[in-house]
């Protein structure tokens, strides 16, 4: 009945989400406008954070404190987030010298023209690199990432199952980013190894989401710092 409800669970928050997600980007012929792109991620990531917090408490009956159990304080939070970004930017950088080659890249053009209109309007700027990175991007994917990994983890405690887990999260994540192509998938595919075997060794949330949301937010502020004007 556990891993029922674990299925039930993972379905409504990751599986149908994520699915008419890839499904909807495939189809959607028209594009986002830049305040779309801001208030979609915001709502759509802020609601997803309280219906699982509410799955995981009252429908699975868990903890919400399962999701940071392991041994830390801020500070170390902190120390491991920097250490996790600059860990992210070296695969980055592998990636690009070596996978970018073989696999095809599809530019996110509304992301673009969204960071270059941050540009010209300095509340969106503010927005973007508050509640939307924090809330909407860093903090929802890291959740889901490690409501799926505590998730199945609880079916076994055998460590060929747990790296398993962590192939399977990894994959789910990297397919969310289907619209950015094989590469995207494949590059994201391999930080999120990353993301769950830190996760795996040291049971700690925020490090995840600190090193996220530096991760997005020093490639953006350098996007819109070398960007050439129109």
């Amino acid at each position: 009945m556990n891993r029922l409800k674990s299925i039930i669970a993972l379905s409504l928050i990751v599986f149908i989400p994520f699915g008419l997600m890839i499904w909807f980007r495939n189809h959607q012929s028209t594009g986002f406008a830049g305040t779309e792109l801001i208030l979609y991620p915001l709502l759509f990531g802020g609601l997803s954070i309280v219906i699982l917090s509410v799955l995981k408490t009252f429908f699975l009956k868990e903890r919400l404190v399962d999701f940071n159990s392991g041994e830390g304080k801020w500070f170390s939070d902190i120390a491991w987030g920097l250490l996790l970004t600059l860990v992210y930017f070296m695969v980055f950088f592998l990636a690009r010298l070596t996978l970018s080659h073989i696999l095809h890249f599809s530019p996110n053009m509304e992301l673009l023209g969204l960071m270059l209109d941050l540009r010209e309007n300095p509340i969106l700027l503010i927005v973007w690199f508050g509640p939307v990175l924090w809330i909407g991007i860093g903090l929802y994917e890291e959740l889901i990432r490690v409501f799926i990994l505590t998730s199945l983890w609880k079916w076994s405690e055998k460590l060929y199952w747990s790296i398993l887990v962590i192939f399977i999260s990894a994959l789910i994540i990297g397919l969310a980013h289907w619209n950015q192509g094989s590469y995207g998938i494949v590059s994201v595919g391999i930080k999120g190894l990353v993301s769950g075997y830190f996760f795996l060794k040291k049971k700690r949330l925020m490090p995840l989401v600190y090193a996220h949301v530096l991760y997005d937010g020093i490639q953006v502020a350098i996007l819109l710092f070398t960007y050439p004007e129109q």
